[in-house]
Protein backbone atom coordinates (compact mmCIF):
# COMPACT_ATOMS: atom_id res chain seq x y z
CA UNK A 1 0.00 0.00 0.00
CA UNK A 2 1.60 3.49 -0.84
CA UNK A 3 1.19 6.13 1.54
CA UNK A 4 0.64 9.86 -0.18
CA UNK A 5 3.04 12.52 0.67
CA UNK A 6 0.35 14.38 2.50
CA UNK A 7 0.21 11.75 5.36
CA UNK A 8 3.88 10.92 6.32
CA UNK A 9 5.00 11.72 9.62
CA UNK A 10 7.19 14.80 10.25
CA UNK A 11 8.31 13.82 13.78
CA UNK A 12 11.68 16.17 13.36
CA UNK A 13 10.33 18.87 11.98
CA UNK A 14 8.37 20.97 14.64
CA UNK A 15 11.11 20.18 16.90
CA UNK A 16 13.49 21.98 14.95
CA UNK A 17 11.07 24.62 13.92
CA UNK A 18 11.13 25.45 18.18
CA UNK A 19 14.59 24.99 18.32
CA UNK A 20 15.22 28.27 15.73
CA UNK A 21 12.22 30.19 17.09
CA UNK A 22 13.24 29.43 21.24
CA UNK A 23 16.85 30.81 19.88
CA UNK A 24 15.90 34.12 18.78
CA UNK A 25 13.04 34.70 21.50
CA UNK A 26 15.48 34.23 23.77
CA UNK A 27 18.34 36.07 22.03
CA UNK A 28 15.40 39.43 21.87
CA UNK A 29 14.49 38.87 25.84
CA UNK A 30 18.40 39.37 26.54
CA UNK A 31 18.70 42.03 24.35
CA UNK A 32 15.92 43.80 25.98
CA UNK A 33 17.07 42.93 29.26
CA UNK A 34 20.79 44.32 28.36
CA UNK A 35 18.65 47.59 26.88
CA UNK A 36 17.48 48.42 30.13
CA UNK A 37 20.20 47.93 32.44
CA UNK A 38 21.61 50.37 30.10
CA UNK A 39 19.50 52.91 30.44
CA UNK A 40 19.04 52.02 34.63
CA UNK A 41 22.41 52.47 34.88
CA UNK A 42 22.75 55.78 33.22
CA UNK A 43 19.69 57.08 34.59
CA UNK A 44 21.57 56.58 38.06
CA UNK A 45 24.68 58.05 37.00
CA UNK A 46 22.62 60.62 35.72
CA UNK A 47 20.79 61.40 38.85
CA UNK A 48 23.91 61.00 40.87
CA UNK A 49 25.84 63.98 38.73
CA UNK A 50 22.50 66.55 38.82
CA UNK A 51 22.18 65.51 43.29
CA UNK A 52 25.95 66.14 43.28
CA UNK A 53 26.02 69.46 41.45
CA UNK A 54 22.94 70.47 43.70
CA UNK A 55 24.91 69.75 46.99
CA UNK A 56 27.84 71.32 45.47
CA UNK A 57 26.57 75.06 44.81
CA UNK A 58 25.01 75.87 47.65
CA UNK A 59 28.42 74.63 49.62
CA UNK A 60 30.95 76.07 47.50
CA UNK A 61 31.87 78.28 50.60
CA UNK A 62 32.83 74.96 52.62
CA UNK A 63 36.77 73.71 52.69
CA UNK A 64 35.85 70.46 52.28
CA UNK A 65 33.17 71.06 49.44
CA UNK A 66 35.04 69.18 47.13
CA UNK A 67 35.11 66.22 49.00
CA UNK A 68 31.49 66.25 50.91
CA UNK A 69 30.48 66.85 47.44
CA UNK A 70 31.99 63.67 45.88
CA UNK A 71 30.61 61.79 49.21
CA UNK A 72 27.30 63.10 48.41
CA UNK A 73 27.51 62.15 44.43
CA UNK A 74 28.52 59.01 45.98
CA UNK A 75 25.62 58.09 48.19
CA UNK A 76 23.69 58.63 44.47
CA UNK A 77 25.26 56.06 42.69
CA UNK A 78 22.93 53.11 44.01
CA UNK A 79 26.05 50.88 44.79
CA UNK A 80 26.68 51.32 41.16
CA UNK A 81 30.01 52.59 41.87
CA UNK A 82 31.11 49.63 43.49
CA UNK A 83 29.64 47.04 41.27
CA UNK A 84 31.06 48.61 37.61
CA UNK A 85 34.58 49.62 36.72
CA UNK A 86 36.64 52.83 37.40
CA UNK A 87 33.41 54.82 38.91
CA UNK A 88 34.98 58.40 38.30
CA UNK A 89 33.41 61.67 40.09
CA UNK A 90 35.40 64.99 39.53
CA UNK A 91 34.16 68.24 40.57
CA UNK A 92 35.43 71.54 39.09
CA UNK A 93 34.30 75.14 38.75
CA UNK A 94 33.62 75.23 34.67
CA UNK A 95 32.16 77.26 31.88
CA UNK A 96 28.51 77.08 30.50
CA UNK A 97 29.66 74.22 28.47
CA UNK A 98 31.26 71.97 31.13
CA UNK A 99 35.10 72.94 30.19
CA UNK A 100 37.07 72.70 33.45
CA UNK A 101 38.44 76.19 35.04
CA UNK A 102 39.70 75.38 38.28
CA UNK A 103 39.45 74.55 41.87
CA UNK A 104 35.30 74.43 42.55
CA UNK A 105 35.66 76.13 45.77
CA UNK A 106 36.89 79.14 43.89
CA UNK A 107 33.75 79.58 42.32
CA UNK A 108 32.30 83.13 42.99
CA UNK A 109 28.11 83.54 42.61
CA UNK A 110 27.26 82.99 39.10
CA UNK A 111 29.95 81.06 38.15
CA UNK A 112 29.63 77.39 37.01
CA UNK A 113 30.23 73.89 38.89
CA UNK A 114 30.64 70.95 36.96
CA UNK A 115 30.00 67.69 38.54
CA UNK A 116 31.20 65.25 35.87
CA UNK A 117 30.43 60.97 36.85
CA UNK A 118 31.55 58.23 34.72
CA UNK A 119 31.53 54.30 34.82
CA UNK A 120 32.43 51.71 32.77
CA UNK A 121 29.31 49.76 31.94
CA UNK A 122 30.10 45.54 31.18
CA UNK A 123 27.57 44.03 29.54
CA UNK A 124 26.01 41.00 31.73
CA UNK A 125 25.02 39.04 28.45
CA UNK A 126 28.50 37.76 26.95
CA UNK A 127 26.32 35.84 24.53
CA UNK A 128 25.64 39.29 22.21
CA UNK A 129 28.98 39.47 21.17
CA UNK A 130 28.35 43.13 19.81
CA UNK A 131 28.44 44.72 23.04
CA UNK A 132 31.51 45.53 24.35
CA UNK A 133 32.65 47.51 27.57
CA UNK A 134 31.68 51.40 27.65
CA UNK A 135 31.55 54.40 29.07
CA UNK A 136 28.68 56.27 30.33
CA UNK A 137 29.25 59.62 31.64
CA UNK A 138 27.06 62.60 32.85
CA UNK A 139 28.14 66.15 33.97
CA UNK A 140 26.07 68.18 35.83
CA UNK A 141 26.44 72.30 35.32
CA UNK A 142 24.91 74.56 37.66
CA UNK A 143 25.40 78.09 38.95
CA UNK A 144 27.25 78.56 42.40
CA UNK A 145 25.22 80.30 44.90
CA UNK A 146 27.74 81.66 47.27
CA UNK A 147 29.04 84.94 48.06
Amino acid sequence: MILSRKNQPRRGATLVEFAFVAVLFVMVMFGILEFCLIVYTYNIVENAAREGARYGVVNVTDSTMVNDTKNHTKSYMANLDTKMKNYACNVYRSDSKGANLGAATDAQFGQYICVDVAVDYTPITPGLGYLKSFTLRSKCIMASEAN
